[in-house]
């Protein structure tokens, strides 16, 4: 009879992969295989359990279960010892502050797990948080820094042979050098992201991002028919991958290229079910994108009621009230200021690697 142990961490470790890949399975299966380790009082696996989980939590959109999972998974490994799977931890916690909407603390945690990878000389972790940071001048309209700090991630991937972070660092350059209207450079990442998700890289998070960026570039160049085509199945792709975020992204740029087209009826059918889905996410920046397209709608079709529902509901966002829990607005000048020193710090990680490998 196989050991209990070696049995648990047979049926966890694919699971742990494909959560970490964008597939991870629902949370009530993570949770069964998590109160297995626990009853084995084995914490390297009770911690790879809580990272799944916090996956699992993340992608069907509950923040608060994500947040706890990984922290405790952080908190697990700091205990035993292991600090690269603490560093990856910490990495995946500020990477959900930030997917719902809290760049400050998200930023706040990446600033801290810098440090730690540095001094362990974990470079991979220092891409991944150089990305991470690229996303928060997202976060900020700030793209060409953001291109310029996810080209630096991608430098520091390359050499690593690490073929998932360049990957993933390819999407962000994509998503950047779309925003910077750069067609060219985006879809020159695009092509080289999907060669690595034909071959060595699995993802079908990734897989249906870089169909959604060729949509959206469709798009802005005026082709919408080929837009909607182009969506339409970005969109089933991230309904077959169960994805709350990429389907009502993919919604909301479906109802713009209809609405371009003057397909008013699938357009507002589009931004409501976006909205739903936003709403169940508390994606705060898209409820307030949906919000204002249905209300602009609403107005042009003499429907005031409807358009002050959704004006009301976009404000109250925008203004920050508390019951909504999500935070909006652009960071404060100190986190300005440390986002500059992390940009600076990272840069001079990189000369050290050159040198290194000069050497």
């Amino acid at each position: 009879m196989m050991d209990p142990v070696a049995l648990l961490q047979a049926e966890l470790s694919p699971l742990a992969r494909e959560a970490a890949h964008g597939s991870p399975k629902s949370p009530r299966i993570i949770e069964a295989l998590l109160v297995r380790a626990r009853q084995l009082d084995y914490q390297p696996l009770e911690a790879l359990a809580l990272v799944t989980l916090g996956h699992a939590w993340q992608h069907v959109g509950k923040a608060r279960q994500a947040h706890q999972a990984f922290r405790r998974a952080a908190e697990l490994y700091h205990q035993l010892g292991d600090g690269h799977a603490r560093i990856e931890a910490l990495v995946e916690l500020g990477r959900s502050h930030y997917a719902f909407g809290d760049p400050a603390r998200a930023l706040a945690i990446w600033s801290r797990t810098l440090e730690l990878a540095r001094g362990s000389h974990d470079m991979r972790n220092c891409a991944r948080i150089c990305l991470g940071v690229g996303q928060l001048y997202v976060a900020q309209g700030d793209h060409p820094r953001s291109l310029r700090y996810h080209e630096l991630a991608l430098s520091l991937a390359r050499p690593l042979g690490e073929e998932h972070l360049c990957c993933e660092a390819l999407l962000n350059v994509a998503g950047d050098a779309y925003r910077c209207r750069d067609f060219t450079r985006a879809q020159d990442a695009l092509a080289e992201a999907e060669r690595l998700l034909a071959g060595p890289v699995q993802n079908r998070v990734w897989s249906a991002e870089v169909v959604n960026y060729r949509g959206l570039i469709h798009y802005e160049q005026g082709e919408y028919r080929t837009a909607v085509a182009t969506l339409d199945v970005a969109f089933t792709l991230h309904d077959n991958n169960d994805n709350l975020w990429g389907r009502g992204h993919a919604l909301f740029a479906l109802g713009k290229a209809h609405l371009a087209l003057e397909e008013l009826g699938a357009a507002h059918d589009c931004f409501a079910a976006a909205l739903d889905m936003a709403q169940q996410g508390k994606l705060g920046s898209l409820i307030i994108q949906c919000a204002e397209q249905l209300a602009t709608m609403a107005l042009e079709a003499a429907d005031h009621r409807s358009a002050l529902q959704y004006l009301r509901l976009s404000e109250a966002l925008e203004q920050g009230q508390p019951e909504h829990a999500i935070r909006l607005r652009p960071l404060a000048a100190p986190l300005r200021q440390k986002l500059d020193e992390l940009e600076a710090g990272s840069r001079t990680a990189l000369l050290h690697r050159q040198l290194l490998l000069a050497g």
